[in-house]
């Protein structure tokens, strides 16, 4: 009798394992819908912006499903330079060693990071000033479930050039 207790409690027990386990496998790829531009006038109020200027605080909104994104505005590369001299310093691996950087094609090395991002109603926020004018590479990165584990989904979306001004 005891046997066929535990036999009726696996066999309950079993399929709930089997149902959470699935739910986890139908992860879709993010996507990333739109991409907008909007500046803070003097009451407060966003209004979306065609142009960027240097040295105005931006608000950059990322429309998307995704979990979690970074941004990458790439207006910040600096890299250390060797004592003493104009070259830049390298590591052991060949590459340049940053002060600071937000440019995505940097990701993986020390001190390059994207921007705080914030949810908010359909997306994602992240203010940022670019300093300089120029043109930068602007770039997302949207992710679905979680960080490094089997069933990450991860696009990475250009957002092309920004002419800033």
């Amino acid at each position: 009798m005891k046997e066929f207790k535990y036999i009726l409690i696996g066999l309950l027990v079993a399929p709930l394992f089997l149902v959470s386990c699935l739910k986890e496998d139908n992860v879709s790829d993010p996507v990333v819908s739109d991409i907008k531009m909007y500046m803070s006038d003097i009451t407060g109020k966003d209004s979306l912006i065609t142009d960027i200027f240097s040295g105005k605080k931006i608000k950059i909104v990322v429309y998307t499903d995704a979990n979690m994104i970074s941004v990458w505005p790439g207006g910040v590369r600096t890299i250390l330079k060797k004592k003493n001299s104009t070259e830049d310093s390298i590591d052991m691996f060949n590459h340049p060693v940053l002060v600071a950087s937000d440019c995505y094609s940097d990701y993986g090395l020390v001190k390059a990071k994207g921007l705080t991002t914030t949810v908010t109603e359909g997306g994602w926020y992240a203010f940022y000033t670019y300093t300089n004018t120029g043109n930068y590479d602007l770039t997302v990165v949207a992710t679905n479930h979680g960080y490094d584990g089997p069933d990450l989904r991860r696009v990475i979306y250009e957002a092309g050039k920004m002419n800033v001004k």
